[in-house]
């Protein structure tokens, strides 16, 4: 399990040292341009931050994955910035979303990895294409497991830090005195081993949290923690509530807090049961490092869940022996150019 204080100071001071302005630059460039943003694995919910932040400065923008991209017209890539998300750049997925990308708008893509190396096909494939916009933020000894937390807390940092320049990103260098609150909604304080007989969580958002509730759900999945719902604080008001009533004893809620979401919360919790059990995660910050924070303190919940029920977000368990190395490379490509975008 990674040393999330190491980890974060390690990001921290290469995000720091990264020459970042060619990115804002291409970001900040023709903002009535649209941007899709897409990453697979841990990179997707990069994805979905980038695009959130794109969007808060005014901009039109959406976040898909390189499968879902491919339903997207030729016309419409060509219209927008693609901006792909990968650590290494070498996965089908994202060599495909490149491919797809570089051969219809090559002059308004471009890629963010954190290794350039030989084993970084994107980059080649940009280089080959002319582009320079193969940016390389370096993190070296950043490290995942099975699960990419890392990457998930890389990506957010350098984010963070283009679109909010000024952000103190020295402070979360150190974990917050009490990053969350695990507690019943009577008050009852809890503690994560009380969570071991969860087996489904309900994480709700506002607007800062979305893109960590979409990288809290990928890490319980994949670590085989407990199935996990995504829903902002209204969907859930419009009948999700039905499933905690008939869960209560094996399902928890997750409460992402920014200051834009106290009112609704506080309102929310006014009508759950008393014995609801709660994970209640919250920030002070109104802006960008919002959701960094939110990832932070989230990403600690995950850990100590883990430790307390005996899961290895390193190497997690694998009763029914799926060869781990095999669904990755599941063919796709093929059939994805035999069938083309939609169309009607």
């Amino acid at each position: 399990m990674i040393d999330i204080k190491l980890t974060m100071r390690a990001i921290i001071d290469q995000t720091e040292e990264a020459d970042l302005e060619p990115i804002r630059e291409y970001l900040f460039s023709d903002p009535s341009q649209p941007l899709i943003a897409t990453g697979s694995g841990g990179a997707e919910a990069a994805g979905d931050f980038a695009a959130m932040l794109y969007g808060a400065r005014g901009g039109v923008s959406a976040s898909v994955s390189p499968y879902t991209m491919n339903s997207f017209s030729d016309k419409a890539l060509k219209t927008a910035k693609v901006l792909l998300v990968s650590k290494g750049g070498h996965n089908n997925d994202i060599i495909f979303a490149a491919q797809r990308a570089l051969g219809v708008n090559p002059d308004n893509s471009a890629i963010i990895c954190f290794y350039g190396g030989d084993r970084n096909e994107v980059r080649k494939l940009f280089l080959k294409a002319g582009s320079e916009r193969a940016f390389i933020v370096p993190m070296r000894g950043v490290h995942d497991g099975f699960v990419a937390t890392g990457t998930a807390l890389s990506y957010f940092t350098v984010f963070t830090k283009v679109f909010q320049p000024d952000v103190d990103l020295e402070k979360y260098k150190a974990l917050p005195e009490k990053p969350y609150d695990l507690c019943l909604n009577d008050g009852t304080t809890l503690k994560p081993v009380d969570y071991k007989d969860v087996r489904s969580y309900v994480i709700l958002h506002g607007g800062w949290g979305r893109p960590v509730a979409e990288s809290l759900e990928g890490k319980f999945v994949e670590c085989g923690l407990a199935s996990a719902g995504v829903y902002d604080y209204r969907n859930y008001c419009h009948g999700r509530f039905i499933f905690t009533s008939n869960h209560l004893d094996d399902s928890a809620i997750i409460l992402l807090v920014s200051p834009r979401e106290r009112d609704i919360v506080s309102r929310t919790r006014g009508y759950l049961p008393p014995k609801a059990k709660l994970v209640v995660i919250e920030t002070e910050h109104d802006a960008p490092e919002a959701s960094l924070d939110l990832l932070i303190r989230s990403t600690e919940f995950y850990q100590s869940l883990c430790s307390a029920v005996g899961a290895d977000p390193e190497s997690p368990k694998n009763p029914g022996r799926i060869d781990k190395r095999v669904p990755m490379w599941v063919p796709f490509r093929a059939e994805l150019k035999k069938q083309g975008p939609l169309s009607i």
